[in-house]
């Protein structure tokens, strides 16, 4: 049995842990209207809660994000985020969650 030298093995794993690393689509939630005061990004698969309603960006890397009025994706999903394009609004958004889908 060939033995691979300890520095080789570590940077092969570091090269296969990478290769699963893809960027993902964010919801950069702001507390204020124009994209001020404290923000949050949101870039995890399945549901978030959306802490902050001011206003918000979304950077579309492939998931789409879907948006509701309820915490907890609860209820029905009124509105879409594209998987391939950005959106933002200026003012106040009633979105609770998102969930992206990966």
């Amino acid at each position: 049995m060939k033995r691979i030298p300890l520095t080789i093995a570590s940077a092969l794993m570091a090269v296969v842990a990478t290769a699963g690393t893809a960027t993902a689509s964010q919801y950069v939630a702001y507390e204020g209207e124009g994209f001020s005061g404290r923000s949050v990004v949101i870039s995890s698969c399945g549901v978030s809660n959306i802490p902050y309603h001011g206003s918000y960006k979304w950077y579309g890397d492939g998931q789409s994000g879907r948006m509701y009025n309820q915490p907890n994706g609860q209820g029905v999903a009124h509105f879409t985020l594209p998987s391939d394009d950005g959106a933002e609004q200026r003012t106040p958004v009633g979105w609770q969650s998102i969930f992206i889908v990966c």
